[in-house]
């Protein structure tokens, strides 16, 4: 007897979202992107590099394309297991990374483009993540504001290593140079993982341009005072700016508003 389709694991949990993008007081363009489809739910930041135009096009690639291929690809799973949604997700980042490679050989591309994501998945009461490079998942719960995902970054390999302390990477020479993006030469070797939702959760996806003007205790002090979740985006928007605003600045905010019972 042939094997039942699975099914794909319906939502336990409710949200609400914002979001912002903003070039930011020192560049002329910007080169970051996002992508939100609340009813997939699924949520995307990416950060272009690579020049102007070749950062650009690449983080529009990747929002762009990078949901659909995600979209698609869930409904043709054999199994829907904590473990399988991580395997596929990694799958369709590494993918997504080979297809902005080819294109930055083509006509219409720009050698060396490329760009970091993040990707937010809820399904069943979890959310799962995947990031290339150094745009991040924030976990906002009970007060307390922890990073979800990991940087893959020199420095932050280094700290890995205890070859050097938190002080000593707030100014490292290495500040900002990524080890895994998409569309760089080699395989990349995405971060995944996965979480249970509980409500009250807010979950922040952001790129560097954020992360580098805002520091984590004001971040979460925004998130404590702006319930609503486009009205913090815009706060951070601001105090990125007020900062410096030295970079382009994307953020997404995901508040979970209920969670369901057993």
């Amino acid at each position: 007897m042939a094997n039942e389709q699975a099914s794909f694991p319906k939502k336990s949990v409710s949200y609400n979202w914002g979001a912002a993008t903003d070039k930011g007081r020192s560049r002329e363009t910007n080169e970051d992107a996002f992508a939100a489809d609340a009813e997939a739910g699924l949520f995307l930041v990416s950060d272009g590099m690579g020049g102007h135009r070749g950062g650009e096009l690449a983080s529009n690639i990747v929002a762009e394309d990078l949901p659909v291929m995600i979209e698609t690809g869930l409904v043709k799973l054999r199994s829907y297991s904590v473990q399988a949604i991580r395997s596929f997700l990694k799958k369709t980042v590494v993918i997504q990374s080979r297809h902005v490679k080819l294109e930055g050989t083509s006509e219409t591309g720009f050698k060396d483009m490329g760009s970091t994501v993040v990707v937010l998945l809820i399904a069943g009461n979890r959310g799962y993540i995947a990031n290339a490079g150094d745009s991040r998942v924030y976990r906002y719960r009970n007060g307390k504001l922890v990073q979800v995902s990991k940087d893959q970054s020199v420095v932050s390999e280094l700290l890995d290593k205890g070859k050097i302390d938190e002080e000593q990477a707030e100014n490292h020479p290495a500040l900002g140079e990524i080890t895994h993006y998409i569309g760089m030469e080699e395989k990349i070797k995405p971060f995944v993982r996965s979480f249970v939702l509980k409500k009250d959760d807010r979950l922040l996806l952001c790129s560097d341009g954020l992360t580098d003007m805002v520091e984590d205790k004001d971040i979460a002090t925004v998130l404590h005072e702006q319930s609503d979740p486009q009205a913090a985006c815009d706060e951070l928007v601001k105090k990125a700016n007020a900062a410096g605003g030295h970079d382009n600045i994307t953020l997404v905010i995901v508040n979970i508003t209920r969670q369901a019972t057993a």
